[in-house]
């Protein structure tokens, strides 16, 4: 028990959340230990959970820690939500991407929408990025990035939109 009193007296003693995170990575206790110890930290200092959580994402260990098997999770990822089928190209006219558009709005994930339209997740964020290219066109001719607008302008490839928003960001 006098561990566990030294450690908590530790953690208790930081003055901010990063001094927290770093302290809480080296201490001995166990996870469920130290979730009190945060909640009477918190308690003592005026700090909040949110406070907590953003020391701790810029936090070199964690980082490193959340990125580990990224690689592996998207792979898998991807290749869960694969609904591309070699035999149906899909062609994205203007009702597809419109239906698009209207669904987008709504929240979808890139897999619903990989799902809807029986293709893979790296078309939907094609479509997705050429929907944030013709939103910034709009915005730097100072219109309202509107469905209509939008939908014109993707008509264009990625490339040409990006090449316009430098064009008119240089003037």
């Amino acid at each position: 028990m006098e561990i566990y009193e030294k450690e908590k007296r530790k953690l208790l003693s930081a003055s901010t959340p990063e001094q927290y995170i770093e302290l809480s990575i080296k201490s001995k206790l166990t996870g469920p230990k130290k979730s009190s110890i945060t909640s009477e930290w918190l308690t003592s200092t005026g700090y909040t959970i949110d406070d907590i959580k953003y020391a701790r994402n810029r936090h070199p260990f964690w980082r490193k820690k959340r990125n580990q098997g990224s690689y592996e999770r998207n792979s898998k990822r991807l290749e869960q939500h694969n609904y591309y089928r070699t035999d149906q190209k899909i062609v994205w006219d203007k009702d597809k991407l419109a239906k698009f558009f209207d669904l987008n709005l709504k929240g979808l994930t890139d897999h619903e929408l990989a799902r809807s339209f029986k293709t893979s997740i790296p078309a939907v964020n094609h479509i997705r990025r050429k929907f944030r290219f013709a939103s910034q066109l709009l915005e730097l001719d100072k219109q309202k990035p509107a469905k209509v607008g939008i939908l014109k302008l993707c008509a264009h490839s990625e490339s040409v939109l990006k090449r316009l928003i430098r064009e008119k960001e240089g003037k």
